[in-house]
């Protein structure tokens, strides 16, 4: 009797749900967007404009650190558009929630590097 399917534990794959779509571009506008402009502020906060590495952050950080936030806002806020607009294509693509999946982890990757200069500096 311990060999029904009801009485077997189902995997873990089976009892967690693939994102939705919509799910999985809120994380990417999340984390590219708020998290990476909270992290590098956090950053250039501590350790000054000079170790951005990117140089046109770099630049609008030296001469107005609020277009930053409009730069990273705008671009989050595009990309986002873009990406619901164009939902019916991006499905159509084989590992599309792979891709989504690797450009969220690299987005933490670089929020967790900048929080980690933030608290060292």
């Amino acid at each position: 009797m311990a060999d029904t399917p009801s009485a077997r534990p189902r995997s873990l794959r089976a009892r967690v749900a693939d994102p939705d779509y919509v799910d999985l571009v809120f994380a990417l506008v999340f984390v590219w967007g708020f998290g990476d402009l909270v992290s590098t502020l956090l950053a250039v906060h501590a350790t000054g404009v000079e170790t951005e590495a990117n140089p046109w952050i770099r630049v609008l950080l030296a001469h107005e650190p609020l277009l930053v936030v409009a730069l990273k806002a705008a671009v989050a806020l595009y990309v986002g558009v873009v990406l619901l607009a164009c939902r019916p294509v991006v499905e159509r693509v084989p590992g599309w929630r792979t891709w989504f999946g690797t450009v969220v982890g690299l987005g933490c990757g670089v929020v967790a590097l900048n929080l980690v200069v933030a608290v060292l500096a």
